[in-house]
């Protein structure tokens, strides 16, 4: 549990001249009494500790090369138990991250010792007995160790997040843990201090000020120089005056832009820094009326406080708390009555705190804590809020605004309380009058119910005096923020209409108000309250399944999301149940389902269990038993601080409770995956692919052959390049998947002659393709084309069909000659078997289309190729040059006509060598052919398409 820190009301440290000092890491976590890393750990007999500090935090942190003479730990709750020869050893190191061995113990120095030490609460510190030196570019290494004979509990210490493995750890019940040489390496560090002097180095000046506009002229001047420690300071504020002291007070006379110049020196020589127009003075503002208090910083030592606030033109940078309240009243913005506004306030280091702002509206200089607050924010490193200036604000007046913001363990803000650590900045506002129409618009708590039942807001700017609410049901409205319930399942567009002295406006959200009445999950017997939030405890996201739901801390109290947030889920599968808490609280986390839906959470409906833990996870198993099927069921999530009551209905101290919806259904049986087209060969047509698949798939995978893929159910698709593709279709539901895949599918090319409607074509090649693709028109009625397949000294042809669906009372007649008549016919084809593989017995082969008109398939495709006959081309094609040849062969394309290939035979017919797509002149390479006569063979592959008129 975490606790209030006294320790900082004692961090005020004397230091002796020249020396500086540095804190690392930021107050963000702690360790508990039973968990590491701790330096003070005494949960087992001893612990060992190696902890990395990169060169570059130290730089960031503002320290340079020089002797460190001291460290400290923070520490949050002692133990008080002796740690027995507690000692401390450093090093340097080029380790940027550490693994699970310990760095060796040579390359490190004992720094303290001690035969037994007790650490306290606040930091303690450990006073080097030979100080050592940091070269200002090596990382750290810091090495603790102790051992005692027994064991009691961790002392809790002030941790830091990294980004690396900054921390080794090893703890044992034994006398050796000295010893260790691996251990457990995580990210978390203890917040270290160091205690320095640099090196013999000049100083790096730099300063900053309380204010940099101010209106009472007077200014506070800090140095922050770093480096060598400065020994003499030279101040000129910019108006003719100078100072030599170090943290000079100096008091403008004349309005105006100031430029201010610090020189810092030592022995080793000096450094000047000039920040032009630094200073801004205003002695005759216009000011808010006096408050009636000024809250005070009770300890500003520690970095925390108020460096930036943003307000319309208001973007103010400051010191932070150790300048206490800062009065910013000369610094105004003008802000319009009935308009909106967003405050942003910075407050970062060394870590979260709570913020609130005021705006004395009534101008009575009392800022009321309720009526008057603009702006709430816990455990946070900014803040921000959006508010609509008041009707009743004073106009034309100088109004205060405060702000406050304070560490998030001390008590949150109020407008007079004293801040223990952090600051109140006061500003100034000015309102005006508005004179334009309405600037509608609105929102809702909820745009998905189960229960019909919504509240709406309205966000309207400009002071609407009507308001006329279409909730898309028929019903109407001229409240404000009214509540409506719709009594019928739908989607509801809402419109506002609103109204002034000056005009109306009107907004209209389509389609904003889902209802399902069948998603109402039984309530449940209990909704538990968050008692007092405190520092970020709380559930920060859930993931289970489909839901993945992100929502602010524990300050939003018990939120019942089992309406907008459902899952559905199946018997006897197991799902991964996360449940983000954040990493600055160990935090005790519960989750239930209502398995049995009585509204009751029993200890057999526990599915996590989760102690001390930050941002759980687990897997849960759906039973296969006692369910109730089909219906949404209520999952409780409780997270809270360690060691409170736990129970489904017990209200959480610190953080919160969030119910979700969860529908149990049986696995569905899985889907069997099929597919068709409406296109198998094409140019460049796009492609329809159409599901066929059976048992309801809920997600698709196609893959085209191409590298193209999809995830559509009924996908359009265009290949770019020529070529034959497989098409496969992956389909999958809950209850497992299913793959199918059509080789050779798609063919891809654009080399296409037309078989006419009427006559005969003679076609020459050895190798081609004649397809019918089967569109959406007919044939003309009674057409009657022909191709006769004729290569030059073939044997024989042979047509192979691929795929075959032809049209009812369409016929494909096949002949083994180029005379079309009984004798000749080998065969006739329709309907939608694939007929045998077909082969002339002479050279020549007829195919012949006879159609009627009538209804459309999807087509066919057939391959036809000849016997290796060695065929001689036209001289009139094609010139061979120089033949005959003592080595390269041209081959002239004298008609540029496309080859498809050429191939090299001998005399008796055996082949040696192919080229796949040669070019209009060819470079043949002569492969050492012996003397002799070659034949060369020239082929060009046409597809030949049957076209519907």
């Amino acid at each position: 549990m975490r606790i209030f820190y006294t320790f900082l009301l004692s961090v005020i440290v004397s230091l002796s001249f020249g020396q500086n000092q540095v804190i690392i890491g930021s107050f963000t976590t702690t360790n508990s009494n039973t968990t590491y890393p701790t330096p003070y750990g005494n949960w087992y007999w001893g612990a060992k500790h190696q902890f990395l500090i990169r060169a570059s935090e130290l730089s960031s942190a503002g320290m340079s090369a020089g002797n460190i003479n001291a460290m400290a730990f923070s520490v949050v709750t002692a133990n008080g138990v002796p740690l027995n020869s507690f000692n401390i050893k450093m090093g340097l190191t080029n380790t940027n991250d550490l693994t699970g061995v310990f760095l060796p113990a040579s390359g490190l120095t004992t720094v303290y010792s001690t035969s037994s030490y007790t650490e306290t609460a606040g930091w303690n510190t450990h006073t080097f007995s030979t100080p050592f030196y940091w070269d200002g570019t090596s990382n750290i290494i810091i090495e603790t160790c102790f051992n005692n004979n027994n064991f009691s509990q961790n002392a809790v210490v002030h941790l830091t997040n990294t980004s690396f493995n900054s921390t080794v750890y090893y703890y044992a019940d034994n006398s050796l843990n000295c010893a260790a040489s691996s251990g457990s390496p995580v990210t978390t560090r203890p917040v270290i201090r160091f205690d320095y002097i640099p090196a013999n180095i000049p100083p790096t000046a730099n300063f900053t000020s309380n204010n940099t506009n101010a209106c009472s002229g007077t200014v506070h001047f800090y140095d922050i120089s770093t480096g060598g420690q400065p020994t003499s300071w030279l101040w000129d504020f910019g108006d003719g005056t100078t100072d030599t002291v170090q943290n000079p007070i100096h008091t403008y006379t004349s309005n105006g832009n100031y430029t201010v110049s610090l020189i810092a020196c030592n022995q080793y020589g000096c450094d000047t820094l000039i920040i032009p127009n630094y200073i801004t003075i205003n002695l005759s503002p216009s000011l808010p009326v006096p408050a009636n208090c000024y809250p005070a910083t009770l300890n500003g030592t520690l970095g925390f406080g108020i460096t930036n606030v943003t307000l319309n033109t208001i973007n103010n940078s400051s010191a932070d708390a150790s300048v206490g309240f800062e009065d910013f009243t000369c610094i105004s913005t003008n802000l319009t009555i009935g308009q909106n506004y967003t405050l942003s306030v910075t407050h970062d280091q060394p870590t979260n705190h709570n913020c609130a702002a005021w705006i004395d509206w009534n101008n009575d200089g009392i800022l009321d804590d309720v009526n008057e607050r603009i702006l709430t924010s816990s455990s946070s490193l900014s803040s921000s809020a959006t508010f609509t200036v008041p009707a009743t604000a004073t106009l034309n007046t100088p109004l205060r605004m405060r702000i406050s913001a304070d560490y998030d363990f001390s008590a949150p803000p109020t407008p007079c309380s004293n801040l223990d650590y952090g600051q109140a900045e006061d500003y100034t506002v000015i309102v005006t009058s508005n004179n334009n129409p309405p600037d509608v618009a609105f929102t809702a708590d909820v745009t998905y119910t189960c229960d019909g039942t919504v509240s709406f807001t309205d966000l309207t700017q400009n002071l609407p005096q009507t308001w006329l609410w279409d909730f898309g049901d028929g019903t109407t409205s001229n409240v404000q923020n009214p509540t409506h319930t719709y009594t019928s399942d739908g989607t509801y567009t809402v419109i506002l209409t609103c109204t002034n002295a000056n005009g109306s406006d009107a907004d209209t959200i389509v389609n904003y108000i889902t209802v399902n009445m069948a998603g109402a999950v039984t309530p449940a017997s209990c909704t538990p309250q968050t008692t007092a939030y405190c520092c970020g405890y709380g559930i920060y996201q859930v993931s289970f399944n489909t839901i993945s739901n992100i929502t602010a801390d524990g300050s939003e109290g018990y939120q019942d999301y089992s309406c907008q947030h459902q899952t559905t889920v199946y018997s006897g599968n197991s799902y991964t149940l996360t449940v983000k808490t954040g990493i600055n609280n160990p935090q005790d986390t519960r989750v239930w389902i209502d398995f049995d839906n009585d509204g009751v959470f029993s200890s057999s409906e526990l599915v996590m269990d989760n102690q001390s833990g930050y941002n759980p996870s687990a897997v849960i198993l759906i039973p296969s038993s006692g369910l109730t099927l089909n219906t949404p069921l209520r999952m409780r999530v409780r997270s809270d601080v360690v060691s409170t009551p736990k129970n489904a209905c017990d209200a959480p101290l610190y953080g919160q409770i969030e119910d979700y919806g969860i529908i149990i259904d049986t696995l569905p049986t899985p889907p069997l995956a099929d597919f068709t087209s409406d296109i198998r060969f094409t140019c460049n047509d796009s492609i329809h692919f159409y599901d066929l698949s059976t048992n309801n798939p809920t997600s698709w995978s196609w893959n085209f052959g191409d590298g193209g893929t999809s995830t559509q159910q009924n996908p359009v698709y265009k290949y770019n390049n020529p070529g034959t593709y497989n098409v496969s279709l992956i389909v999958s539901n809950a209850g497992g998947s299913n793959t199918k895949i059509k080789y050779n599918y798609i063919v891809v090319n654009c080399d296409t002659a037309e078989i006419p409607i009427n006559g005969n074509q003679i076609n020459t090649n050895c190798n081609s393709y004649i397809f019918d693709d089967g569109r959406s028109l007919n044939y003309s009625n009674n057409a009657d084309g022909s191709i006769t397949i004729q290569p030059a000294n073939a044997s024989s042809v042979m047509l192979q069909f691929l795929t075959f669906d032809f049209a009812t009372g369409d016929t494909l007649f096949i002949y083994n000659a180029a005379t079309m008549n009984s004798s000749t016919l080998i065969g006739a084809f329709t309907g939608n078997s694939l007929p045998a593989n077909i082969t002339s017995s002479t050279g020549v082969m007829t195919v012949r289309q006879k159609t009627n008109g009538n209804t459309t398939r999807t087509g066919f495709l057939a391959e036809w190729t000849c016997s290796n006959a060695i065929n001689e081309f036209s001289s009139e094609s094609f010139s061979i040059y120089p033949n005959p040849t003592q080595g390269t062969v041209f081959i002239e394309n004298l008609q540029n006509k496309k080859i498809t290939t050429l191939s090299v035979y001998s005399l008796l017919g055996k082949h040696i060598a192919t080229i796949s797509n040669p070019g209009s002149i060819i470079n043949l390479n002569d492969y050492n052919l012996s003397n002799g006569v070659y034949f060369i063979e020239i082929n060009k592959k046409y597809y030949y398409k049957i076209s519907k008129q």
